[in-house]
């Protein structure tokens, strides 16, 4: 995909975001939750959004990382409930296990969900079916798919077909009001995709998580800039205040050095797709404490505002905790972070 065209989806993009479920218009009814219109699924199939990356050899679009987290920034901005990222990040592996579903994937006849489990998670496998309760499952209210990433030390991982015997889908809500489903499994037919394939599929899943935290923390930014420079105070608008401006200062820094990790996370992936990504803990760690310590500063500036169920920074705020905690804590990533590795790399 040339820049011409992925300027041309990006402007499609902010355009088709405004006009189907805004972030805006989810505010004006915020007790439903944020919750995906009817037909928005389909629509991101016509529009080819779903085809973005899989390979133009299984009728994709063949488009790099660093182009669909381009997407996933704008998809951030609004906050949007659709799981794009969790899709255009697990598609093309998928497609590579699968070759037979790449068409499915692109037409929106296939969805796939990530179950996040904790280590202590009480699934169990025996002969092909599994047994247990999987609490949080990203993407899963509309997924025809989950993928289980099982807590074994082999980093097993399972594919259940929700429309199967002994699946129940129990709806829950998240903190930033998207709705999701837990999922109980009473002997489900479960197939075994790979074994050592469930870090790599978590390490895909959190990778979304950052792109979109990259444009959640961003639109929080111009958001609060935008207030601090049209409130007034004793005459004169609040950005004029010193203490304010270098406040701004370091959350500008913040979301640059979050710019920076997402775009090396992304070469990282088109380089190598298959592999462990090197830069995904200290992404994913800068997450859950730089870029959430930065949305909590624009909080503190805007002042009670910040925290309204009516305006949009908060539920920002709400949504980059989601993004800090699936699929591995600031703390979990900082343990993986290999710093002898890193400082000899560098």
């Amino acid at each position: 995909m040339d820049a011409e065209s992925l300027d041309l989806l990006l402007g499609t993009a902010d355009r088709w975001f405004a006009a189907h479920g805004s972030l805006a218009s989810r505010l004006a009814r915020f007790r439903q939750g944020h919750r995906e219109e009817d037909g928005a699924w389909a629509a991101m199939a016509d529009l080819g959004w779903l085809a973005l990356t899989l390979p133009e050899t299984q009728e994709g679009f063949g488009a790099s990382m660093a182009q669909a987290l381009g997407l996933l920034r704008a998809a951030g901005r609004d906050a949007r409930p659709e799981p794009l990222g969790l899709h255009l990040l697990l598609a093309p592996w998928w497609a590579r296990q699968r070759p037979q579903h790449a068409g499915a994937l692109a037409s929106a006849q296939m969805r796939l969900a990530l179950a996040d489990l904790p280590v202590r998670a009480g699934l169990r496998l025996a002969q092909g079916h599994v047994q247990g309760r999987a609490d949080l499952v990203m993407g899963g209210l509309y997924a025809s798919h989950v993928l289980l990433p099982m807590p074994d030390a082999e980093g097993t991982l399972l594919c259940v077909d929700l429309s199967g015997p002994g699946v129940q889908a129990l709806p829950v809500r998240l903190l930033d009001g998207r709705h999701g489903v837990r999922l109980v499994f009473e002997a489900a037919p479960a197939e075994e995709v790979g074994v050592g394939a469930a870090p790599l599929v978590r390490d895909l899943a959190a990778a979304a998580l950052v792109a979109d935290a990259v444009g959640v923390l961003e639109a929080g930014f111009e958001l609060t800039l935008a207030y601090l420079k049209q409130r007034q105070q004793f005459g004169r608008p609040l950005s004029d205040q010193q203490a304010l401006q270098h406040r701004m200062a370091e959350v500008f820094c913040d979301l640059q050095q979050l710019i920076a990790l997402a775009g090396r996370l992304a070469a990282e992936l088109d380089a190598q797709p298959d592999a462990l990504p090197a830069t995904l803990p200290a992404a994913k760690s800068f997450v859950g404490r730089r870029a959430l310590r930065a949305m909590g500063q624009l909080i503190q500036v805007s002042g009670g505002i910040g925290m309204t169920e009516e305006y949009r920074l908060g539920h920002l705020y709400k949504r980059l905790q989601i993004s800090a905690t699936l699929f591995g804590d600031a703390e979990h990533q900082l343990q993986r972070i290999d710093v002898r590795r890193t400082l000899l790399a560098a």
